[in-house]
């Protein structure tokens, strides 16, 4: 599925609707320059977007949270079994924000925003692996990668997250 992006210029399709209305035989006009109309598979693909992009922000704010809480309670310790349950906490965090996002997923998702999702929870799975099995050594090289693909999918949905509202 290609992934359109365009403006929805309503006049210009209401305006097509009413000429063949009135009988006459009209063709659409050809859309001004830098205007395109939206089909409704476009609108979906942008709808999906928009909701999975929404749980991936959502999800991995609380899984920074609690990832950072786990590292500052393995950094003062410096003994998974002095840490309490923060490895835990953790790991549940990464687990339950990556099945929102998964939840969130529909086929209408555009293709380019699909893979970023479907990357981001694979280093998702791995960071958390990593917490679980308590691999001091590999946690950081685990974050590194979790972070790209996090910033990365995030940079991708800035394109279809409206901006200046709260």
């Amino acid at each position: 599925m290609r992934s359109p992006r365009h403006v929805v210029v309503l006049p210009a399709v209401a305006g097509a609707l009413m000429l063949t209305g009135c009988g006459g035989q009209s063709t659409a006009p050809a859309p001004s320059p830098g205007v395109t109309t939206v089909t409704t598979e476009s609108r979906e693909g942008i709808d999906a977007a928009i909701k999975v992009c929404h749980q991936v922000i959502t999800s991995a704010g609380v899984m920074v949270r609690d990832y950072n809480a786990f590292i500052v309670r393995l950094n003062d310790t410096q003994d998974y079994a002095e840490i309490d349950k923060e490895d835990r906490y953790a790991v549940d965090t990464f687990n339950t924000g990556a099945d929102l996002v998964r939840e969130a997923l529909t086929p209408q998702l555009p293709d380019d925003i699909e893979q970023k999702v479907h990357d981001f929870l694979t280093a998702t799975e791995q960071l958390s692996e990593q917490v679980s099995k308590r691999h001091k050594i590999a946690l950081n090289s685990a974050m590194e990668q979790w972070s790209r693909q996090r910033t990365g999918l995030i940079d991708a949905c800035g394109e279809f997250m409206p901006t200046g509202t709260n």
